[in-house]
């Protein structure tokens, strides 16, 4: 029935075609267009404890999960912590602050 009644349904008249999609990054807003004031503080923390973690943020920086969360996020993209890894805190991928310098 359900197969019968599929092709009962009338077709497009016209061929149907895709929308093109454009392959260039403009109008797509950089991910450290707009970092978080206390983004440096954060860095440090990060770096001097080599922990990676929301809960590290909150206890060291006085903020709340969300905003902790926003600027992981932005440490990932700027190159500072790894991805994701779960219940664990992520890698940090910036040994020393003096590295911090040339981020």
């Amino acid at each position: 029935r359900i197969n019968s009644f599929i092709g009962q349904q009338a077709g497009y008249k016209e061929p149907f075609h895709l929308p093109i999609i454009q392959e260039d990054n403009v109008g797509i807003p950089d991910p450290l267009d707009d970092i978080d004031e206390m983004f440096q503080a954060a860095a440090k923390v990060v770096v001097l404890h080599q922990q990676g973690s929301v809960s590290l943020l909150q206890r060291k920086l006085k903020i709340g999960y969300n905003r902790a969360g926003r600027i992981i996020d932005q440490l990932f993209n700027a190159g500072i912590v790894g991805p994701y890894q779960g219940s664990t805190a992520r890698d940090v991928l910036v040994q020393e602050e003096e590295e911090l310098q040339e981020i």
